[in-house]
């Protein structure tokens, strides 16, 4: 019992020792996003997702983190974040070129691809798979590039700096909505010193505003202010369509909680914001993109290797067609969250309904990227002790590291393993996930219908 108690003691020491190894090896790998340095990379990458893992188990188990400590630790890694120029991921000059195309060349991003402006510098910072891509991003956010890019000029670090520091604005903000809410600072660490959050961050991607506008809607939604979560949905689809299924578990949620008409009130206010947006962005024209990336598949896909065995040791000589294998891939999607989402609907708030629906796309979809995480992390915070919140975090340290392999990785060693691991373990980890998902929500559905009145219970199962 002594020896138990002394453990118990020292478990707030073991936590803010791993609060240092996580925040100082997050820090340090940042800079070590260049393909040649992905053998320094990975390492630093792997301690600072175990310690980070360390901080949240010592915490839950015996709190010891302050909303200040987070916050200070927090703005330190988006500091390192923003002035870390990004090498991992080129879809920050994605951003830059769709923005410009309005700005400087007075033209749609989604009717015209970048390689379309051969002397425009920008498009030389480009991955070359993406110059000849129109914009799959919703009129939001092109918006929001263009007035970027306008201010900017023609300064890369001006054009940079504004879309790094916009990411790590949204990571701020959803510490600030957070604490406004009275959560606890494992709620805001699990956002704020999250590596994989700071990783987004540092590539300026846009999917933390996608983030924080799911996390604001589902805090209006649970105080009964149905237009205004309407409104921050439609920012969340505007920004990437694919937050249209979180926005209908939001919907569904309030109308189950609170009634018809609220959740018709947020549906109308989200859909004709969504709607008039995309009609002033061109209409059809800024649809097509969209359908075009549909066929898209990421490496780590359960539609890639395991479909592709099936068809050899299962089907024989059936191969799928690509347009076959989207639509599978999206029905399986919106079927699964619709369990997920129904399991959740007698929760005080919709945190696990949005947030399980933008899981299962990233479990379930046929591209995913590891980035997409943080349309998920910043809600689940809310839930940060909940399986679905360690689902979420799993997956995306995952991708964060089998990601650090990309075309033209010298070790072949390196490229080699992290290459199988991510085309035929990670899938099969996400197959079993799904599958522990759906079960878990089909059997949360009976017990909460067979105690139907009992609080207790149906708070037991989150």
């Amino acid at each position: 019992m002594a020896a138990r108690a002394q453990a118990t003691l020292d478990r707030p020491a073991v936590g803010r020792l791993a609060l240092v190894l996580a925040v100082g090896t997050t820090a340090l790998a940042i800079p070590f996003g260049a393909v040649a340095n992905a053998p320094v990379q990975l390492p630093l990458l792997v301690v600072a997702l175990a310690a980070f893992a360390v901080v949240m188990v010592c915490h839950r188990r015996r709190p010891f983190l302050t909303r200040r400590v987070v916050i200070a630790a927090s703005g330190a890694l988006m500091l390192v974040a923003v002035i870390t120029p990004p090498s991992s991921s080129k879809d920050l000059w994605a951003h830059v070129m769709y923005g410009r195309i309005v700005t400087v060349h007075h033209a749609s991003p989604y009717v015209h691809a970048p390689a379309e402006y051969p002397s425009d510098p920008t498009l030389a910072r480009m991955a070359p798979a993406w110059r000849h891509t129109r914009s799959v991003y919703g009129p939001g956010f092109t918006a929001v590039s263009a007035a970027g890019t306008a201010v900017a000029g023609e300064s890369p670090l001006a054009q940079r700096l504004f879309f790094q520091l916009l990411s790590a604005l949204a990571v701020m903000l959803a510490l600030t909505l957070l604490s406004r809410r009275g959560a606890d600072p494992g709620a805001l660490a699990f956002v704020g010193l999250n590596p994989v959050v700071v990783t987004v961050v540092a590539g300026g991607h846009n999917d933390l505003l996608v983030g924080v506008a799911l996390l604001a809607a589902v805090l209006c939604a649970s105080d009964h202010r149905p237009a205004r979560a309407g409104a921050l949905l439609a920012v969340a689809v505007l920004v990437k369509a694919v937050a249209a299924l979180p926005l209908a578990a939001v919907v569904v949620w309030i109308v189950a909680r609170q009634g018809w008409r609220p959740g018709v009130r947020a549906a109308v206010v989200a859909g004709a914001a969504v709607l008039g947006a995309y009609a002033i962005a061109g209409g059809r024209a800024a649809i097509g993109p969209l359908q075009d990336a549909s066929t898209d598949r990421s490496k780590a896909s359960i539609w890639g290797y395991p479909v592709s065995w099936l068809e050899r040791h299962v089907f024989g000589s059936v191969r799928t067609d690509v347009a076959g294998l989207t639509t599978m891939a999206a029905v399986a999607v919106v079927i699964v969250a619709a369990v997920v989402v129904a399991s959740r609907l007698r929760d005080v708030d919709p945190a696990i309904a949005a947030g399980g629906a933008a899981v299962v796309y990233l479990l379930g979809a046929a591209y995913v990227l590891p980035w997409y995480a943080a349309w998920a992390i910043p809600v689940l915070a809310l839930a940060w002790r909940s399986r679905l919140a360690l689902v979420a975090e799993l997956q995306a340290a995952i991708l964060v590291l089998v990601y650090v392999d990309r075309p033209g990785v010298h070790s072949a060693l390196l490229h080699d393993v992290l290459g199988n691991i991510a085309t035929h373990v990670v899938p099969v980890l996400e197959i079993a996930a799904l599958v522990a998902l759906v079960a878990a929500s089909v059997r949360r559905v009976g017990l909460v219908g067979a105690h139907r009145g009992d609080t207790a219970t149906a708070r037991a199962l989150a």
